[in-house]
Parts: C-alpha cells; structure tokens; sequence
C-alpha cells in the first residue's frame, strides 16, 4: 500500500492490498493495524480479506459452483445452535487465516513483482508461493494442478474462468497441470511465456531475459523472454516434444537468442534433493550446490574448475559434495571460515 492508493480503491480492494502486504512483509503488521483501527467497517473488511487469501477457492471449479448452488436453494430456518456452530467455523477460519496469511512461510527473498496490469491499474491480488534458500515445496493448486517450487523461488498465481495465469518471479518450478482444454495453463518469466492445456514441464528463471524451459509430457508452447518486436507482430512461438529443453540467453533479440535441444537426463533430480552426474564440470556442479545452501563451495582454480567427475550427490548438503568431489578427483577441502569450502589441487 502507498499513500496515493486508498483513493483509488474501494475499501475492499483496499483491505486486500493491506492482507497482501502483511503476507509478503510481516514488518507491514503495525500499519495494518493501524489501517485497521480506523473505523469497524475497515477492521471487518480486512478479516474478509484475509480469510479469502487463506483460503482461495477456484472460481471455475465445479464444486465451488455446487455449494453456491446448494446454499441458494436451502431456504429452511436454521436452529440457534446451528447459527452458533457457523459462528465458531468461521472465527476458526479468520484464525487460521490469521495465523497463516502472518506467518513465515511466504516469504519472499528478493523485491517482489508490482501486482499491476498492463494498463498500470490494480489488477486482482496474486496467490504468492516463495521458497527460502534451500527449501524445496510441493504446492496443489485450486485447479488441481501441482507445482513443485525449487529453492530461493517466487511464483504468482491467478486464476480465472477462462484461463490460468502463472507468474515466475524468479527461481525454478515443475508443473504437472490438471487437463482443461477450456482454461489454457500459461506460466510467464520476463515477457517469454509457456503455455499448455495439460501436461508436466518445468520453468527456470535465475536471472534477467535468463529462461530455460523442459518438457517431459505432453506438448507446450513457448514465447521468448525480454522480445523485441513491432506491436502488431505476434511472439514467435517454439513447439517443444517430451526430452526436449530451449534455452534463452539473456540477450534481448528479434530472434535468433534460443537454443533447443535434448534436456539432460538428470533434469529432474533436484525435486527429491539427489542427483545424477554424467562426466559434468566441478564449477557446473558447484553451481547448482550453491543454490541450496549459505555455504559456498569455491574451486580453487580454473583447473580444478574445468576437471570432470561422474558422481550421484546430494545437492542440498554441500559438505557432503565437497567430500565426494575430493575423494574421486584427489582434490583437499580447505575451511575458510563458515561458510566457504574451497576445493584444491
């Protein structure tokens, strides 16, 4: 929230922003609460807020549509005892949702991504799912779908009668998408955007116009990241098949900055945290270690950089990979203070 903003909003809209900022910065609590305390109507709007972030229910779903159904068409008078028990369910609800919406588990470690549309207005709040530092989580959403979110990630998710929007900020996701040929699943990175009706692919966005893209089944539609082109020329589209991976460069061009080819093997291991390694560099290894972990393991030099190992490791204990990497390629592992192994010839 700003101070240019209530103005443009309406209480409710207002309350939602406030319950989102708290989620994403809880250091936002206190200016809620002030927001709060300005009048009930405020305090009430925000509780409404809350609740419906915790508890996001798809608005095309079926059941959703049955249960709005089923309480339209039951008009019978409700005993009291009823009306206390609907009472205490939703003070639970609120409490949860509390509880949830101002915890620690949504935290985002980097600037987040303004919740705008491309018109610059307020578009509808995002569900956000982020990851710590060597956190990996497994995440089903209203639609059934599920993604399972890599380390140091950030991920927006808007759903819609007619489509399902997803946003990575940046990180890694798999996504297995829950078929519905009426709703097209797009996820979106920079610009450049993937998109399926249903099938399993993964998204990786670690750095600006940076976006590799693997299928493993069915069939996707990718759009180029960071693309420069006329307003009313259309993206250029790559179709992948299963096994297949394009990598963007980070280069902002026409065309011409993608690489399609075979997705290596292993791709997938980092879901369950162990991984195969088939004649790789030490510094591509390293790489991806120190994704998971505030210890860094640092080749000493070029050489030791460059040589070639085949080994299975587990990517999220860093002292573990040092060791292995020393035994099989008769290198030392020096301590440099906490958080830093240095592998030497």
């Amino acid at each position: 929230m700003t101070d240019e903003e209530p103005g443009l909003l309406t209480l409710s809209q207002q309350a939602r922003r406030w319950a989102m900022a708290v989620r994403e910065n809880p250091a936002r609590k206190p200016a809620a609460r002030n927001w709060c305390a300005q009048s009930p109507e405020h305090q009430a709007a925000f509780d409404v807020a809350d609740a419906a972030i915790s508890n996001i229910v798809d608005p095309a779903s079926a059941r959703f549509r049955e249960r709005q159904n089923s309480h339209k068409s039951d008009s019978r008078p409700r005993r009291p005892w009823a009306k206390l028990a609907i009472a205490a369910s939703l003070a639970a609800i609120l409490l949860l949702g509390a509880h949830f919406v101002l915890g620690q588990n949504l935290r985002s470690p980097s600037a987040p991504t303004p919740i705008t549309s491309s018109d610059g207005k307020y578009d509808d709040a995002p569900l956000i799912f982020t990851t710590r530092k060597g956190e990996v989580r497994n995440i089903t959403l209203a639609d059934g779908s599920v993604v399972t979110l890599d380390t140091d990630s950030r991920l927006l998710v808007r759903m819609h009668r007619d489509r399902r929007d997803v946003t990575l900020d940046h990180g890694r996701a798999i996504f297995a998408v829950a078929h519905d040929v009426s709703r097209p699943f797009t996820v979106t990175a920079d610009g450049g955007t993937t998109t399926a009706l249903g099938t399993r692919f993964g998204v990786e966005r670690r750095a600006h116009c940076q976006m590799n893209v693997v299928l493993y089944e069915g069939r996707i539609a990718v759009t180029p990241p960071c693309e420069t082109r006329k307003p009313s020329a259309s993206a250029a589209k790559s179709y992948l098949q299963p096994g297949e991976r394009i990598r963007y460069s980070g280069t902002p061009t026409v065309t011409g900055n993608a690489v399609t080819e075979p997705a290596p093997a292993n791709d997938e291991q980092w879901t369950i945290g162990v991984k195969s390694y088939d004649d790789e560099a030490v510094n591509v290894i390293l790489a991806e270690v120190n994704l998971y972990s505030d210890v860094k393991l640092v080749a000493a030099s070029p050489e030791v950089a460059a040589m070639r190992v085949s080994a299975e490791l587990h990517i999220r204990n860093p002292e573990s990979v040092a060791k292995h990497l020393a035994r099989a390629l008769g290198l030392t592992v020096e301590n440099q203070g906490s958080d830093r192994l240095v592998l030497t010839k």
